[in-house]
């Protein structure tokens, strides 16, 4: 702000010591720090709001750019979104509905009823297969012989049951006892 040489100051000193007096330059001179301070911390604050301000402007001017960059990606996502949309829509228009849905298969198909348990007549390979697999299971696990439905509830027991061993087993710690004389 002002610029002052040392004899400047040393001459500001030297009329303030006669003009004042030794008691009351000590006051006056504190006085005169404190107001520099205000004034120092004041221009300070000022000049952090200015910078605060002039940030504030650019990061609008960046926020506005990145929201029509955003803007223009999204149009160009949605028109290739729709360009595909028409192009699947002219690949299946050409494809007969028959086409495309699965052939339905019902329980007989497999060689079961209904309820999982084997046909009487049937002779097909699925069937020895499923019949097969029904000798290997306990008849808790066998559908067939329980009279349940596929085995939903079977697995829902045995997963149970695996949840139930992987739990560790509690154990009291063995305490430590000390005799008292």
């Amino acid at each position: 702000m002002f610029d002052f040489g040392f004899s400047e100051l040393l001459l500001i000193g030297a009329v303030a010591l006669v003009v004042l007096g030794p008691e009351r330059l000590p006051k006056a001179a504190r006085m005169a720090g404190n107001l520099v301070g205000r004034v120092q911390r004041m221009v300070g604050s000022v000049k952090q709001e200015l910078s605060a301000q002039v940030e504030m402007e650019e990061l609008r001017k960046a926020k506005q750019e990145f929201e029509s960059a955003a803007e223009n990606i999204r149009t160009e996502i949605g028109s290739v979104g729709d360009s595909a949309q028409s192009s699947l829509n002219g690949i299946s228009s050409g494809l007969k509905p028959w086409e495309r849905v699965p052939e339905q298969r019902t329980p007989a198909d497999f060689g079961v009823d209904e309820h999982g348990r084997p046909l009487a007549g049937a002779d097909s390979p699925e069937a020895g297969r499923k019949a097969a697999w029904a000798s290997y299971l306990t008849p808790s696990e066998n559908p067939a012989s329980v009279g349940g439905g596929f085995q939903t509830a079977s697995l829902h027991k045995q997963a149970m049951r695996r949840k139930r061993d992987m739990r560790p087993r509690h154990r009291p710690k063995p305490q430590l006892r000390v005799r008292k004389k």
